[in-house]
């Protein structure tokens, strides 16, 4: 796509340059080279006596038909003063070059057809969007005016001057249109109030709207870490590994579970050539939780793939594709890739238009649906489209009118000087999941700190809700400098945080990480007191552990003592460590992670049997303690 842009602005510079020397050439020779004059024989002619020289003339006319003034005077062998007394005479009269001018004219028009051609074709590489909101469109039509005046000119014989002037006008002209455009057309200096109120932040309690942790739905793969299972798995498959690699991850639901989900897209120009009748052979299918990594090969199921993507190449380039079908005047925002509950791949494109006077402030206003294989589109207004797409809103886009909401409510002079109030997000951003719906995460920190946030915000990614969870705490940068701390160890890499509600206490879920991608630790880290922590080598070691830490900081956790008949006991091994779950008095089940435990309760455990009466502290249906009798 690249490439073909560059041919497209390459194709309109040409056309510019070429002009431009023209009228250099022009301005060079125009003292040199007088306008060529014709003569013919007038039609009240009497060619009574006329000299030898003034007969060869008339013979030299006559035979020729009209002439150039230079041929005459060569081919004649006469002076100019011979044809000065022609005139006084009226045997002879200037005229045009009437054949000369029609092919002047038909070559002007030949020209200018060209010219439109090569802006049609420059205008399918570059995609040019074709809305006066937009400064591209009058750039465009600035452009082919000039260069069709340019042709023209040269069969009006407009004076050089004129020429020079009209070119210098324009030039002039698109300069101040494009300063006046872009500075007046709809910026924050003005309108800080419509910017402020792009997006609407409502306030929302943590411990009541998140979900309390389940430990066994925590994600444990980001997408740095999902590139990396996705090469691997493609490496599994020379032949495929060969002609296509992994496109760019999205976050999606997918029957009931978080997933990311890439396509397989072309390795470049002769690849997409060699298959661009079949597509390419599917997508590669990543569970965030377990790490589980497929690749869906839809083509060698039903023989068709996916044809229309960003990888491939004119008409079956993805954007291009959408772009003449409906989406010309709308901005490209992003681009995500998603499958159906039935597995079937599509691209979701968003589209946004400015809302703020000419050009500011924009908003999505359309997705579009593209089925990767039959190329189908179906365009939607947000809160319309199909149940199963996710990605409706960019973070880009909520995270831009964030900022503006955090820094402009006070008016755009503070947000630069004062910045009295002034919020701003931090740096980088997570997809969570809550309660079933995909969200933005990220913190919100004062102008200037960048150590402590004042809260989270959750933007949902299909709605557009935010919200705002208010507390002071860590930023997720911080969060992560103190973790890596944690283990004196080079070459590690952690995790974004992802926010947690642990027993009520606002916290991050942060993996240490080797270069392999290789999990080292796993670790629970309180946002409002970075020294309340826990880091263990498997996930329930970690999360038992830092419920103890919360007992034992808060003292009055909702850690109960529980006290029952065993009726039932149950084990498998995660992570190399034996875990148990038991139910008692044919009730609730409660789980024990051995590796939680000295020696001496385990053996105690280990000696009771179904039937048996047992005491254990409990923190969410985990065993934190266990009482020997």
């Amino acid at each position: 796509m690249f490439i073909l842009a560059i041919i497209g602005v390459l194709v309109i510079i040409y056309f510019v340059f070429y002009f431009v020397f023209s009228i250099r050439l022009e301005r060079k020779s125009f003292n040199e080279i007088s306008e060529p004059i014709y003569y013919a024989i007038s039609e009240d002619a009497v060619f009574d006596e006329l000299t030898e020289k003034q007969k060869r003339v008339v013979e030299h006319i006559k035979q020729y038909g009209t002439s150039k003034e230079a041929d005459i005077l060569l081919i004649a062998d006469v002076s100019r003063s011979v044809l000065k007394a022609l005139l006084l005479k009226g045997v002879i009269e200037t005229t045009k070059n009437n054949k000369m001018d029609r092919n002047k004219l038909i070559f002007t028009i030949l020209n200018i057809v060209i010219l439109a051609l090569s802006m049609i074709s420059a205008n399918y590489l570059l995609l040019i969007r074709t809305n006066f909101r937009y400064f591209g469109i009058f750039f465009y039509l600035f452009l082919f005016g000039l260069l069709v005046f340019n042709i023209y000119s040269k069969y009006k014989k407009y004076p050089i001057g004129q020429k020079i002037k009209v070119n210098a006008l324009t030039l002039f002209g698109v300069i101040g249109f494009f300063l006046l455009f872009v500075f007046l057309g709809g910026r924050p200096i003005f309108y800080a109030e419509e910017y402020a109120n792009l997006i609407e932040v409502s306030d929302a309690n943590f411990v009541s709207d998140i979900q309390n942790v389940d430990i066994e739905k925590l994600p444990l793969v980001d997408k740095a870490y999902g590139y990396k299972l996705g090469s691997l798995k493609l490496g599994e498959y020379p032949g495929i590994g060969s002609e296509f690699q992994a496109g760019e991850y999205s976050d999606i639901i997918y029957q009931g579970k978080q997933y990311l989900v890439a396509p397989l897209e072309y390795r470049g120009f002769f690849k997409w050539l060699n298959n661009r009748d079949v597509g390419t052979p599917g997508y590669i299918l990543i569970d965030k939780v377990t790490s589980d990594t497929r690749l869906i090969n839809i083509r060698e199921t039903t023989g068709e793939g996916l044809k229309y993507t960003p990888s491939a190449f004119y008409s079956q380039d993805l954007f291009r594709h959408a772009y003449y079908n409906g989406l010309s005047k709308y901005r490209l925002e992003n681009q995500f890739f998603e499958i159906d509950e039935d597995g079937n791949p599509y691209y979701v494109l968003q589209y946004s238009l400015p809302t703020i006077f000419i050009n500011g402030g924009s908003k999505i206003n359309k997705i579009a649906v593209v089925n990767a294989i039959t190329g189908e589109v179906n365009v939607y207004s947000p809160g319309e489209e199909p149940d199963w797409v996710e990605s409706v809103y960019p973070n880009s886009i909520i995270f831009s009118h964030l900022d503006y909401w955090g820094s402009l409510q006070d008016g755009w002079l503070n947000s630069v000087f004062g910045q009295r109030g002034v919020l701003q997000t931090s740096d980088g951003t997570r997809v969570i999941m809550n309660d079933g719906e995909l969200y933005y995460f990220t913190g919100l920190t004062s102008a200037g700190n960048d150590e402590s946030t004042i809260g989270f915000i959750y933007a949902g990614m299909k709605t557009n809700e935010t919200k705002l969870y208010s507390f002071p705490g860590a930023t997720e940068e911080a969060a992560m400098n103190k973790v890596l701390t944690l283990i004196p160890q080079n070459n590690i890499t952690t995790t974004f945080p992802i926010p947690i509600n642990v027993d009520g206490i606002p916290s991050y879920f942060i993996l240490i990480k080797g270069n392999d991608g290789r999990i080292l630790r796993y670790v629970y880290v309180s946002v409002q007191d970075l020294e309340l922590y826990s880091i263990a080598e498997n996930q329930a070691g970690a999360y038992t552990g830092y419920l103890s830490r919360l007992d034992e900081e808060f003292g009055q956790s909702s850690a109960i003592e529980r006290s029952g008949i065993i009726s039932e006991i149950t084990s498998y091994v995660s992570g190399g460590n034996t875990i148990y779950w038991i139910q008692l008095d044919n009730d609730e089940r409660f789980k024990i992670n051995v590796s939680q435990f000295t020696d001496a309760e385990m053996a105690y455990f280990i000696s009771l049997d179904i039937g048996d009466t047992i005491t254990i502290q409990v923190l969410n249906y985990t065993v934190i303690g266990i009482i020997i009798e």
